[in-house]
């Protein structure tokens, strides 16, 4: 299914000029949200981290109601996938907005990820009040994707961000989690990491007292003394990594209670509907 401002379209009408802003400077947002049984899981706190998206770039006017109809009328006409949402601009002025189902990633069990240092990431050197934009849910991913190509180059399945003082951050499209004493840890936000919505839910297991969970900081020379580690994304709740670098890794019994709660959280809100 393929909307453009709400209106279903064939495939071969869902397009953008390639003299739009958004294909010659990166000028857009977007949303992604993993669809369970028709039910698009975390609806309403992608959409709140969609309008502060547009608010840091700029984006006037979008009518977000609308995006979530459209959100709930791709999602309803599938058992699974993602629906994927895309505010892209065409001239200064102007956007169009693009809404349309993408079929389910398939992730390898064997997860290994291959650290690199991310020049181009804040890392903390500014806080959300010092820069505008930082944490804005951009399409302009080029930076992040040439560290995945990098890393599947040199045998990896992905690559592990690091900053400038080798603390650990971030994946190019996934947050980080680790577990050190039977504690579940993700990296602070002052890191200028993405607020990622699963992200948001570990941690609202902790406060719920579900999960053993905390904001951390760990360096790169740590790595070889957590018990396990895994990655969170909208297509990952909760995947164990196996190897970063040299350095193998357990899959503590912890990561399969993440995953166990996560389905439990999917479950309570779809029923909720």
């Amino acid at each position: 299914m393929y909307l453009k401002n709400g209106i279903e379209v064939s495939k071969s009408d869902f397009s953008i000029s390639i003299e739009d802003l958004a294909v010659l400077r990166g000028d857009g947002i977007f949303e992604a949200i993993k669809i369970h049984q028709g039910y698009p899981f975390g609806v309403e706190r992608h959409l709140e981290r969609f309008q502060r998206s547009a608010k840091k770039v700029f984006f006037e006017n979008i009518d977000f109601d609308e995006i979530k109809k459209n959100i709930y009328k791709v999602a309803n006409s599938f058992e699974n996938g993602y629906v994927r949402t895309l505010i892209l601009r065409d001239s200064k002025d102007g956007y169009n907005v693009f809404c349309f189902h993408q079929p389910p990633v398939n992730i390898p069990e064997y997860f290994t990820l291959e650290t690199q240092k991310a020049f181009w990431h804040s890392s903390g050197d500014y806080s959300q009040d010092e820069a505008f934009n930082l944490g804005t849910k951009s399409t302009s991913y080029g930076m992040n994707i040439s560290h995945t190509r990098k890393a599947e180059m040199n045998g990896y399945t992905d690559a592990l961000l690091i900053g400038k003082s080798g603390e650990v951050l971030e994946g190019p499209t996934f947050t980080f989690g680790w577990i050190s004493d039977d504690q579940i840890f993700v990296p602070k936000l002052e890191l200028g990491i993405l607020d990622s919505i699963t992200r948001q839910y570990l941690l609202d297991f902790g406060r719920e007292g579900i999960l053993p969970v905390k904001e951390g900081l760990i360096h790169i020379d740590k790595l070889n003394t957590i018990q396990g580690a895994f990655i969170l994304s909208t297509a990952k709740h909760g995947h164990c990594i196996s190897r970063i670098d040299d350095i193998e890794l357990p899959k503590h019994e912890l990561i399969n209670q993440i995953k166990k709660t996560f389905e439990e959280r999917v479950i309570k809100e779809r029923d909720k509907k």
